[in-house]
């Protein structure tokens, strides 16, 4: 039986996840016996699901197993019950037990917990992957190691299949519960191992193993797709990050194809901190909509997220849920004021006799005085020659003198005369 041992090292506390199957239990086997030199300690973790009537005995079992053999073995019930009809039994098991794996490595200063997944369930998974959609953002099966919490988490059987398990467990004599639950056909994992698999490999012409080779094609392709996703992000001018949104510009990236455009918004939304995946449904129609002719929108993500098109870019931004300022504000003397997100510095040279100011909103007819130039440019028209989105002109500052003269516009104007008198700092572009 091939164990993959160089996945730790002799000086780590090697903890397995042991269910009483013949796979975790011929693992277990091995590290007590043929692998006893390749690790410091070694702990078992083993999960009662309560879901059938033997999970009791292989409790009993496995401790008593553990204690003959000197091995500490930490044991947790997870109710499942409730959960019986859910048909994602499965996989809200599966979240249930490393919860509760990662607060064990945690407590008992495990280095790397162990779990006795081999070939055929890597085959099973690839398949299950392939036609349920989970290959085109994911690797397409199962990693032999993977960082967690403080630990990793090694698969070393995974060049293992499970006749050559069976042969192991026969030559020595290995006590283990067969899982009666195993055959049946009710989940779609069980189909694909006990229906679907072995019906392909009664066909001379098919081989299932053959998805070992896509897989290693896959991941490969995968890998230079999130290189290139990250290059695009952090070593190319298209992207600005700030902390309070992130600008792309949005004729480059419709230049690239469908998966680097995805891993780019995947990649992006990471950083920001979220975690939930975007579908690639939702994908499809905000790529639609980059690269149609609509030169102002706002795109809803999530409870949490927009993108937002401005004309020649697209803005990842928070949806914040804060309601921008509208009413003016009167100031009559020198000194830094806040207006929206906007920083407003009225220095001590500003000219006394101009205040009162009213930093305001923009209103209908307002104008501006051309610097350097004769005549009057209307601020609507400002802010379409600067191609500022229609929401965010609801929070720019307008600064109005006492003569009624508009001498400011958020950082988009200022009048020749105030140049030095004045700074406005839009704060979201810091």
């Amino acid at each position: 039986m091939k164990v993959n041992t160089p996945l730790w090292t002799e000086q780590d506390h090697v903890v397995v996840a042991v269910s009483c199957g013949v796979d975790s239990m011929c693992l277990l086997h091995y590290l007590l016996y043929e692998g006893r030199d390749s690790y410091r300690q070694l702990t078992c973790l083993h999960v009662n699901h309560g879901l059938r009537q033997e999970a009791d005995e292989e409790e009993a079992f496995l401790i008593e197993y553990c204690k003959r053999h000197h091995i500490a073995l930490y044991t947790h019930h997870l109710n499942m019950n409730d959960n019986r009809q859910d048909n994602h039994i499965e996989q809200l098991a599966r979240e249930g037990r490393y919860q509760w794996f990662d607060r064990m490595m945690k407590a008992c200063g495990g280095d790397v917990l162990l779990t006795a997944h081999h070939q055929d369930d890597q085959i099973e998974t690839i398949f299950y992957r392939l036609f349920t959609g989970r290959s085109t953002r994911n690797s397409l099966g199962i990693a032999d190691i993977q960082e967690r919490q403080g630990y990793l988490l090694a698969r070393p059987l995974l060049d293992t299949t499970k006749d050559e398990i069976r042969r192991y467990q026969a030559t020595n004599n290995i006590p283990y519960f067969e899982d009666k639950s195993n055959a049946s056909n009710d989940y779609v994992r069980n189909d694909i191992r006990n229906r679907i698999l072995p019906f392909i490999e009664k066909n001379e012409q098919l081989e299932s193993s053959q998805l070992l080779r896509l897989k290693r094609w896959h991941d490969e392709e995968m890998d230079q797709i999130h290189r290139s996703a990250h290059h695009f992000i952090h070593r190319s001018t298209y992207v600005e990050l700030l902390p309070s949104k992130i600008k792309i510009d949005r004729s480059e990236f419709n230049h690239l194809n469908f998966n680097l455009k995805v891993s780019v918004l995947d990649q992006l939304f990471a950083m920001e901190g979220k975690h939930e995946a975007i579908s690639e449904k939702l994908y499809s129609e905000v790529f639609k909509q980059l690269s149609s002719e609509t030169a102002q929108t706002d795109i809803t993500i999530s409870a949490q997220w927009i993108i937002r098109i401005a004309y020649d870019k697209f803005i990842l931004m928070a949806r914040t849920g804060t309601t921008p300022r509208t009413t003016a504000q009167s100031v009559s003397k020198p000194g830094v004021y806040h207006f929206n997100h906007y920083r407003i510095n009225i220095h001590q040279t500003f000219p006394e006799h101009l205040f009162p100011l009213v930093i305001r909103l923009r209103k209908n007819g307002d104008k501006i005085k051309l610097n350097h130039r004769s005549g009057h440019k209307k601020v609507s028209r400002l802010f379409i020659d600067h191609k500022v989105m229609r929401g965010e002109r609801e929070h720019i500052p307008l600064i109005e003198c006492a003569d009624k003269q508009i001498i400011a516009v958020g950082s988009l104007y200022t009048h020749a005369k105030y140049i030095n008198d004045i700074d406005i700092k839009d704060l979201g572009e810091e």
